[in-house]
């Protein structure tokens, strides 16, 4: 029965993402941290900040004394008279004369830069900012430009009051005692001009000067560094991502599963020595964990009832799953039980059974297209594996143009492995790179799916299902390479340890204390 597949959760993919990619994501945070900290230690330079605060007034849309002169009046909109307001106090000519009263390198420019006038909140107010890399600079600044702003529109508006001033003088002449209320009018207006011909601008006034800042302003060092950490572990896991899509390469069991749901039969532990390197005349081992997960998946497949013996394929979904390895850990599993096993390398364009067992004289290809094929003599026995007999082919140059036609030769090959033995093993090319396992498909009884997370191509797996799929054919599940042994790995040396007490150095007994 398959595994009926469930929908992966929507994180399911970038978390196991940053799970296979977790060293990147912890250097990745790991350096946005200690540049932080390098930063905040040896780069930063402090920012201050100190605010003047200017009282705007503006005149009434209807007022008469101070007609023609450049002064800001209602609009009828706060808002709109305070931004008309900021515009006007945010001139050039005051940061030229703030530069020149500080000094010390400061222009025109580097003033307009540092100071910011904005109105605050919805009120009459405007706050005169002045930033620099030390308080009481910053204080001076904003209150220097503040005093320069109003400095400004003072000459202006004394330049501008004058020839206003000559005019109404010589209309109050020309009137005399014709008309003494127009003549009273020009008089009022005269005086309260002069009043303010030499002092400020009347709608605009300093309203709280700028005070020395206690501290220096932007973020702190622990929000920056656990800013650093968000952002170091964003920018990680986005690589992390990135790497995954990346990389075709299975991860775990889970993925693998998500595209082609199938029982998992057995997971065979990696070992430290790789077995197909064997020295000459050297015996090919099973490790009690391999055989012990070979010996859980032969148990699940289902009873042979057929005349012969049985036919299991090994594939995978690409090289290097180890399905070579897998296929000759089984039927050294099945000759360990006193079984007749043929193991069949059909795996033409890349045999590799003769060179992993050492077989002298390995079959070439050509032997295979004999009009009088007969199996049995081109059976091999190998010194490492004798209980096993082996068809161990070999590619040489030229051969590829064969494998058509050899491969009309297989079902007679199969037929004839399957009358002679129990179990038949067959090891065929990968069915994720290429499609030749699928002409055996109509001679073989069960089919091994060998998947290696860290190895195996994703695109090779969703190849396989598809083929799988459109073929109708239903392999008998995953034999996982890498996987963890299952809950009786403890028992794989079960027994042996009282023997060797019993052979070596025999546990003392126990005998009952002399009754008196």
């Amino acid at each position: 029965m398959q595994p009926v597949a469930t929908a992966e959760p929507a994180l399911g993919p970038y978390l196991r993402a940053i799970r296979a990619h977790k060293a990147v994501v912890i250097l990745t945070t790991l350096a946005f941290v200690l540049a932080a900290l390098f930063w905040l230690s040896f780069a930063r330079t402090p920012s201050y900040e100190a605010t003047a605060h200017l009282l705007v007034t503006p005149l009434p849309q209807d007022d008469q004394i101070f007609r023609g002169l450049q002064l800001l009046r209602d609009s009828g909109d706060p808002t709109r008279t305070v931004q008309t307001a900021s515009s006007l106090v945010t001139s050039p000519e005051a940061a030229r004369r703030t530069a020149e009263t500080l000094g010390d390198g400061w222009t025109t420019q580097r003033v307009l830069d540092s100071v910011n006038v904005e109105p605050q909140g919805e009120s009459n107010i405007l706050a005169v900012t002045g930033t620099a890399d030390d308080a009481e600079l910053a204080a001076r600044l904003a209150n220097t430009f503040t005093d320069e702003t109003l400095a400004v529109r003072r000459d202006a508006l004394e330049r501008d009051i004058g020839p206003l001033l000559d005019q109404l003088r010589a209309r109050s002449e020309a009137l005399g005692s014709s008309d003494t209320e127009a003549a009273a009018q020009l008089e009022d207006r005269i005086n309260q001009l002069e009043n303010v011909r030499t002092g400020n601008d009347p709608t605009l006034s300093v309203s709280q000067d700028a005070e020395v800042p206690q501290a220096a302003s932007g973020a702190g060092a622990p929000v920056i560094l656990a800013l650093a950490l968000v952002a170091g572990l964003a920018l990680g896991a986005a690589a992390a991502v990135l790497m995954e899509l990346l990389d075709r390469r299975i991860r775990d069991e889970d993925e693998a599963l998500a595209i082609l749901p199938l029982p998992v039969l057995a997971r065979v532990p990696l070992l430290r020595r790789h077995l197909g390197r064997l020295r000459e005349n050297e015996a090919w081992t099973v490790p009690p964990p391999i055989r012990e997960a070979c010996r859980t998946l032969l148990l699940q497949l289902p009873p042979h009832d057929h005349e012969g013996g049985r036919v299991i394929m090994v594939t995978s979904a690409s090289t290097g799953d180890g399905k070579t390895t897998s296929a000759i850990n089984l039927a050294a599993t099945m000759a360990g039980a006193g079984q007749r096993v043929i193991l069949l390398d059909l795996d033409l364009r890349k045999a590799d059974v003769a060179h992993r067992l050492n077989v002298a004289q390995p079959v070439h290809l050509n032997e295979l297209l004999s009009p009088e094929l007969d199996l049995y003599p081109l059976l091999r026995t190998p010194a490492s594996l004798p209980s096993v007999s082996v068809l161990a082919t070999e590619l040489q140059q030229g051969d590829a143009i064969l494998l058509d036609a050899l491969y009309g030769r297989l079902p007679q090959l199969v037929a004839e492995a399957r009358a002679r033995a129990d179990q038949v093993i067959i090891d065929t090319p990968p069915l994720g790179e290429i499609s030749d396992a699928l002409r055996l498909l109509d001679y073989v009884d069960e089919m091994l799916i060998v998947v290696r997370p860290g190895n195996s191509d994703r695109v090779g797996l969703s190849t396989t299902a598809d083929l799988l799929a459109r073929t109708r054919t239903e392999p008998a599940g995953f034999l996982v390479v890498g996987g963890t042994p299952g809950p009786t790995s403890s028992y794989y040396a079960y027994g042996r340890r009282r023997e060797l007490f019993v052979e070596d150095e025999p546990l003392p007994r126990r005998t009952s204390q002399p009754t008196n």
